[in-house]
């Protein structure tokens, strides 16, 4: 059925002007109520086809400076290709007067699990941690730290750790330090070589820890993560007492870079904000990535054609759902129930988050999961977006952006079906549409 035949096809059904009666009640400044409502020659139509179209396209950066989780490690995806994270963390002291007994014995970085990880973490994973070689701050023409940014750091590590991560049944991760790293810090601050902050922050900038290549994991840390300094002091009857010094990560310049090699996948070419590929062109399907800032554009460049019905119109309700790829998510590659949307323009640059007819909020929540048959479908209140887009000067140039929650402390993939695929399960809008004064 086409558009207009669909337009065409009023469906005059006790449920549709139920439901369009309750509408009314909730916003009678909007739309006519009451005996007069009831009197008019109403019709009310039901709409599934409206055009819908459905692309991929990469956020130049993304704000990483206010997360509360610090992602490590890296993991190799047949379809997003390598991801990768690594932290960058400035180190933060406020102890300068240690007794002149006191003996260095061992230093260690703690690495506190927040219980995030994503995809398997069964394999022996590895990290790498250097000493920084520049201060940990902002670009100059920056205010945040995004997960593009880069502090140059030493190239021989100070610790090289393989574990097998269990960032639900430990709390922590306990990696040990080069001695001679940590035999000089202590020595530096005991000696009175270092007396505040600014001297140890000269001294020591922060650390990069890096993973390898080869992990099959990436892991979320809490920025409460710290350096522990062990130590002995000498009592007077020739006993000892054993002793720590902490350094926590700094809340405010520790963050992760999260980066995608995406050689041989079919994002090579988003190379730009404003460049986008249609789902037409990927097998009918579009991509989502939080971290690395691949989403989904959804454009609906037809609204207008409810003009086509002769009289003054408005929409009661309007939905979009759009359904996961089957078998694409798996207890490892797993997807959220709820997502973020936002109104982007031409140039992919976020003009707000889209909210409903009140102001309030919305998001892509699952209405429907079938786990027997691996489909879920998410559904979005999309009212107030097409009322927008009919009645602002620049309505014709916004669209729609999905992207995950926690888009910059996860690294969460989906993959979307479009407007071509099977019925139950492609992309489409639903909406009622009534004519109430021919």
């Amino acid at each position: 059925m086409t558009l207009k035949q669909a337009i065409l096809a009023p469906l005059y059904t006790i449920i549709l002007i139920g439901a369009l009666l309750t509408s009314c009640t909730k916003d009678e400044d909007s739309f006519p109520v009451g005996e007069d409502w009831i009197n008019l020659d109403t019709q009310v139509f039901y709409i599934d086809t409206l055009t819908v179209n459905t692309s991929t396209f990469k956020f130049d950066s993304i704000a990483v400076s206010s997360t509360s989780r610090l992602l490590v490690g890296a993991y190799t995806d047949p379809v997003f290709g390598l991801t990768t994270s690594k932290t960058y963390a400035q180190i933060t002291n406020s102890t300068y007067t240690l007794s002149s007994s006191a003996v260095y014995d061992s230093v260690a970085l703690i690495l506190n699990y927040d219980t995030y990880f994503y995809n398997d973490t069964i394999p022996v994973q590895k990290i790498n941690v250097y000493e920084l070689l520049n201060d940990v701050e902002p670009d100059e023409d920056a205010d945040s730290y995004y997960n593009t940014t880069e502090i140059s750091a030493n190239s021989a590590p100070i610790a090289t750790k393989s574990f097998y991560a269990k960032p639900i049944k430990d709390d922590s991760l306990h990696v040990t330090l080069n001695n001679t790293f940590g035999k000089t810090l202590f020595e530096n601050i005991r000696d009175n070589k270092i007396n505040n902050t600014d001297e140890f922050l000269k001294t020591y900038r922060g650390l990069l820890i890096e993973p390898d290549a080869n992990n099959t994991a990436i892991l979320g840390f809490l920025k409460s993560s710290f350096i522990r300094v062990y130590y002995t002091i000498d009592e007077e009857l020739s006993t000892e007492t054993s002793l720590t010094l902490d350094m926590p990560f700094s809340e405010t310049n520790s963050f992760h870079n999260i980066s995608s090699d995406v050689q041989g996948t079919v994002f090579e070419t988003l190379t730009e904000q404003e460049t986008s590929i249609s789902s037409t062109e990927t097998g009918n399907n579009s991509f989502m990535q939080s971290g690395t800032g691949i989403a989904t554009r959804i454009d609906i460049p037809n609204v207008e054609s409810l003009y086509d019905i002769a009289g003054t119109g408005i929409i009661i309700d309007a939905s979009l759902s759009i359904s996961l790829k089957q078998n694409s998510n798996t207890d490892n590659l797993y997807t959220e129930d709820s997502m973020n949307v936002y109104i982007i323009d031409k140039n992919s640059d976020i003009v707000s988050a889209l909210t409903d007819t009140q102001g309030n909020t919305v998001l892509a929540s699952i209405t429907n999961e079938d786990a027997e048959f691996n489909v879920t479908t998410y559904t979005i209140p999309i009212k107030y977006f097409l009322n927008l887009k009919l009645n602002d000067l620049n309505g014709e140039k916004y669209y729609l952006a999905i992207y995950p929650k926690d888009f910059n402390q996860s690294v969460n993939r989906y993959i979307f079906n479009n407007e071509a695929t099977s019925n139950n399960l492609k992309t489409k809008i639903e909406l009622i549409y009534a004519i109430y004064d021919k």
